[in-house]
C-alpha cells in the first residue's frame, strides 16, 4: 500500500524568494510558542552563573585541549547532544543549515555536497574543510566521483564547527575550517544507554524509518568500561521514474537511501594516569538510485534508463592513549580507515553529447550505457602530541608530531554495448575506425584507473601565555612535507583512440603554516579576540586529457595539452571577534569578523565540448563577511537563537587558461566565486513548560536559509551555461513538539514544512554546452514524522 500526499493546486516550487518566505512563518510559529503550555508554569529562573564556569558551558577540544567553548578565542560553535536531539539533526547537511557560513554545495556532474567553510570553496584538489571523527581525518580528495562519508548524527557528545584556517593544529585540509564529529566516552562508573525509534512520510514520496540504541557501563568499576551504539535509518524515496515512450510513470520512490553503523569501544584504566581507549566504527550506506530530477519531466521524475545505485561502506578502527604525566599530558592516536565506495550512473547520452556534439538533440542508444566505479579511499594516521594546561603561572602549549599515508584508487568502467550501432549509423564505419581502437572486451568503450598516494609528516606546536590576568598571546606553527604521487592508465575509444601507458606524476612540498592571536578578557563574562592565520591545501596531479579528442577545447584556452599538475595553494585569514554572556536578560552573543585573502587558487577547468578537465592555479580571490550568533533566555522556559553569516568572496583579477590570451577568459574581476551564498543562517525558537510534576512538554520552530548563488564564476567563461549559472536560495521551515515524561522522550516533527523546491542542483549531463537536458535536485519535500526514545 502506498502513503501519499494530497499535492495541493499552486503549491509553492522555490526560487528567487523561497529563502524569504519562510520568515512570515516563523514570526507567526513564534507567536505560539511565546504563550505558555497549559499546564504548571515552569520554574521561574534561578541565579544564574555565566563565564567559563556556568553549568551550561559546552566543553570542546577545539585547540587539542579541553576548555569551555565561550573561552576559545576563535570562532566556532558546538553543538551537544540536548541541541543535536532538539534540533532533529541526522546529518552534516543538518549541522550546515545552523552554522552560520557553513555550506554545503551540490556541485560537479553527479551533485557531490562538497562542505566550505566562510566561501573556501573548491570543487577540485584537496579538501578545504577538515572531517574528523574524533582525532581522524576521514575528509577525500576531489577526483571524478570522490564523496565525502555520508557522516550521521548518533551517539555522539558534540559536534565542533572550527571557523578559519586550522592548519597548525589540524593539517592542510583545514584551510577553510574543521568539523569535528566527537564520540562519547565508554563509562567506567555507572551503566547508561538509551533506545529510539522514528517513522516518517514523505510529501509525495514514501515512508521511512530510524532505529538507534546505546548501551555501556563498566566491566570493571573504574578500571574497565565499554560502550556500543548501533544505527539504521532508511529514508523514503521521493523522486518517480518516467517511461520515455509513454511518458507514464514507471516506478515510484527510486531513490530510498539507508545507512546503517555500529560503534564500539572500551575504556581501560590500569592506574598511575593511563587511560587506553581502542574504538572501532562501521558503517554501510545503500542508495538505490539518485534524488536527480529530469527538467524535462518536472519536479521528482527523471527518465534515466538504468538504475543508478551504489554502496558506500568504511571502517574505522582506533586506538587512542593518554598518559597523565602529573603537569603534562601525553596523547597518541592511531587509527586505520578503509572505506569502499561502489556507483553505478546512467551514460546513455555520451555518444550524442560528447561525439557528436549535441547536434542530434535527445540521441541514445536503445541498449543504453552505463558506468560503473569503484573508489578505495585507505588510510593510515599516527599522532602524538604533549600538551600542558595554561595558568597564571605559566603558558599552556601543545607540541606534536603528525605522519599520515592515503591511498585513493578510482576505477571506472563505461559499458556502451549500442556504440558500434550508433558508430556505423552516424560515420559508416566500425569503433575501430572511428576511434583508432575497438570496444575493450564486455563492451566498454573506456576504462581508467588513477591511483593516488598521498603522505604527510608533520612536526607542530602551539602555545597560549597569559601576560596579565586578563591578556593572552596565543602562537602556532606547523612545518609539514607532504609528497602525492599520482599512476594512471585509460584505454578504450572514450580515452581519446589509444592506450595512454601508466606513468606517474608527482608533487613534493614543504608547507610551514603559522598563526598568531590575542585575546584579552577584562571579565568571566567577556572576551575580545584578534587571529591571523595561514592556511594551505596540497598540489596534486592531473589525469592525462586525450590532445586529439579535445584539441578544440584546448585551443580555447590558448593550450596544446592539459597541464600534468597543479601546485598548492594558500591564505591569509585575519579575524576579530568577541563573546560576551548577560545576566539581565540571560543573553550570550558571539560575534566575528573576517578577512581572507587566497592565492594560486586550485580550479577545475571544463573543456565543455570534450567532456574532460583538469586543475590548475588560477588567480587570487578576497573573502570578507562575518558571522554572529545569539542564543536568549528572557523568561522562564524560552529560549530564542539566531545565527548569521556573510560572505563577499571575489577573484581580485581576470583569470585566463592562457595568461597571454584574455580573449578565453575562466573569471573576470570583480566576479563571485561560485557556490558561495551571500548570506546564510537560522533562527529557531523553543518553549519548555512543566505540564504535570513528571511531564514536561516543549514546541521548536526553527527556519534555515541561505540567499541565491552562482554555479560558475563568470558569464564571460568558455563553459558558461546559463540555465544553470544562477543557484536559488532556499528556505527549511521544521517545527518540533514533543514531551519528557520520567525515562521517555516523545516527539512529532515536520521538516520543510513549506515544502520548499528550490532548486540546489542543476547540471547537464556531461557536455554543458550541448543543451542537453539538465539534472536537477532540491530539498527532501515536506517530511512528516514520530519519534520516541528512551533513556536509562
Amino acid at each position: 500500500m502506498e502513503i501519499r500526499e494530497y499535492h495541493a493546486p499552486g503549491e509553492r516550487s522555490g526560487g528567487e524568494t523561497a529563502w524569504r518566505s519562510g520568515f512570515a512563518a516563523l514570526a507567526f510559529s513564534a507567536s505560539l510558542v511565546v504563550h505558555p503550555l497549559p499546564g504548571k508554569a515552569a520554574e521561574q529562573d534561578q541565579p544564574h552563573r555565566i563565564g567559563p564556569d556556568s553549568p551550561d558551558a559546552i566543553v570542546v577540544t577545539a585547540r587539542r585541549q579541553a576548555e569551555p567553548a565561550i573561552a576559545v578565542p576563535i570562532s566556532l560553535t558546538a553543538l551537544d547532544a540536548p541541541m543535536l536531539d532538539h534540533m532533529g539533526a541526522d546529518t552534516i547537511s543538518d549541522i550546515a543549515r545552523v552554522v552560520p557560513n557553513l555550506t554545503l554545495s551540490p556541485n560537479g556532474v553527479m551533485g557531490i555536497a562538497t562542505p566550505s567553510i566562510r566561501g573556501i570553496f573548491s570543487a577540485t584538489g584537496g579538501s578545504t574543510v577538515g572531517l574528523y571523527i574524533d582525532d581522524v581525518p576521514v575528509q577525500i580528495r576531489s577526483v571524478l566521483f570522490s564523496r565525502n562519508v555520508d557522516l550521521r548524527v548518533f551517539d555522539l557528545d558534540r559536534v565542533e564547527v572550527l571557523r578559519g584556517p586550522q592548519g597548525s593544529l589540524f593539517g592542510a585540509s583545514s584551510m577553510g575550517g574543521t568539523i569535528r564529529f566527537i564520540s562519547r566516552l565508554p563509562p567506567i562508573d555507572q551503566f547508561s544507554g538509551d533506545a529510539g525509534a522514528s517513522v516518517m512520510a514523505t510529501h509525495g514520496g514514501g515512508v521511512g524509518h530510524q532505529l538507534q540504541g546505546a548501551f555501556g557501563g563498566p566491566i570493571t568499576p573504574g578500571r574497565l568500561g565499554f560502550r556500543v551504539a548501533l544505527y539504521h535509518r532508511s529514508d523514503a524515496g521521493y523522486v518517480d521514474r518516467i517511461d520515455r515512450a509513454t511518458g507514464t510513470i514507471s516506478q515510484r520512490d527510486i531513490d530510498r537511501h539507508s545507512v546503517s553503523a555500529l560503534r564500539g569501544g572500551l575504556r581501560i584504566v590500569p592506574g598511575n594516569g593511563i587511560t587506553i581507549t581502542p574504538a572501532v566504527f562501521y558503517q554501510r550506506g545503500r542508495r538505490n538510485d539518485y534524488s536527480f530530477f529530469d527538467d524535462r519531466y518536472g519536479p521528482y521524475r527523471q527518465g534515466a534508463r538504468y538504475r543508478q545505485p551504489s554502496t558506500d561502506r568504511f571502517i574505522l578502527p582506533s586506538l587512542t592513549a593518554e598518559v597523565d604525566l602529573g603537569s603534562v599530558t601525553l596523547t597518541s592516536v592511531t587509527a586505520w580507515f578503509d572505506r569502499d565506495d561502489r556507483q553505478t550512473t546512467d551514460y546513455s547520452s555520451i555518444f550524442g553529447e560528447l561525439v557528436l556534439g549535441g547536434t542530434v538533440p535527445g540521441l541514445e542508444p536503445d541498449e543504453g550505457t552505463f558506468s560503473r566505479t569503484h573508489i578505495g579511499q585507505r588510510g593510515l594516521t599516527q599522532e602524538i602530541r604533549l600538551a600542558a594546561p595554561k595558568s597564571d603561572k605559566a603558558p599552556g602549549w601543545v607540541l606534536g608530531a603528525y605522519y599520515g599515508r592515503s591511498r585513493l584508487h578510482l576505477s571506472q568502467d563505461i559499458v556502451d554495448p549500442g556504440l558500434a550501432s550508433l558508430v556505423s549509423q552516424y560515420f559508416g564505419t566500425s569503433v575501430e575506425g572511428a576511434f583508432g581502437t575497438p570496444l575493450l572486451p564486455g563492451n566498454r568503450s573506456y576504462h581508467g584507473t588513477e591511483k593516488t598516494v598521498e603522505t604527510e609528516i608533520a612536526a607542530f606546536a602551539d602555545v597560549n601565555w597569559k601576560l596579565t590576568p586578563r591578556l593572552e598571546v596565543s602562537a602556532g606553527v606547523r612545518v609539514s612535507r607532504t609528497m602525492l604521487d599520482l599512476s594512471v592508465l585509460s584505454e578504450g575509444p572514450y580515452a581519446g583512440g589509444n592506450i595512454s601507458l601508466p606513468g606517474e606524476r608527482s608533487s613534493r612540498e614543504t608547507p610551514v603554516t603559522p598563526r598568531f592571536g590575542v585575546a584579552y578578557r577584562p571579565d568571566s563574562s567577556q572576551l575580545y579576540y584578534i587571529n591571523v592565520g595561514k592556511g594551505y591545501r596540497i598540489g596534486g596531479a592531473n589525469p592525462p586529457v586525450p590532445a586529439d579528442v579535445c584539441a578544440a577545447d584546448l585551443r580555447g584556452f590558448g593550450r596544446d595539452e592539459a597541464p600534468a599538475s597543479f601546485a598548492s595553494d594558500s591564505l591569509w585569514s585575519y579575524e576579530i571577534g568577541l563573546k560576551r554572556q548577560f545576566t539581565r536578560p540571560r543573553l550570550t552573543v558571539s560575534a566575528a569578523l573576517f578577512q581572507i585573502d587566497w592565492s594560486n587558487i586550485q580550479q577545475p577547468v571544463t573543456l565543455p565540448n570534450c567532456g574532460f578537465s583538469f586543475t590548475d592555479n588560477l588567480g587570487a580571490a578576497r573573502n570578507r563577511g562575518f558571522e554572529a550568533e545569539l542564543e536568549a533566555k528572557p523568561v522562564a522556559g524560552l529560549t530564542l537563537y539566531a545565527g548569521l553569516g556573510f560572505i563577499d568572496a571575489r577573484f581580485r583579477k581576470t583569470i585566463a587558461a592562457d595568461p597571454g590570451d584574455m580573449s578565453a577568459i575562466i573569471a573576470a574581476r570583480g566576479d563571485r566565486l561560485p557556490y558561495v551564498p551571500r548570506w546564510s543562517g537560522q533562527m529557531a525558537i523553543e518553549y519548555r513548560a512543566r505540564l504535570s510534576p513528571k511531564l514536561l512538554g516543549y514546541l521548536r520552530a526553527q527556519y534555515g536559509f541561505a540567499t541565491p548563488y552562482r554555479r560558475a564564476p563568470s558569464r564571460e567563461s568558455e563553459s558558461y551555461d546559463a540555465r544553470v549559472y544562477r543557484g536559488e536560495g532556499y528556505g527549511n521551515l521544521a517545527l518540533r513538539a514533543g514531551t519528557d515524561w520520567r525515562n521517555w522522550q516523545i516527539s512529532a516533527y515536520v521538516d520543510n514544512l513549506l515544502n520548499d523546491r528550490s532548486i540546489l542542483y542543476s547540471s547537464s549531463d556531461l557536455a554543458p554546452v550541448t543543451g542537453a537536458p539538465l539534472k536537477q535536485m532540491s530539498l527532501r519535500p515536506r517530511t512528516v514524522g514520530l519519534a520516541a526514545t528512551l533513556r536509562y
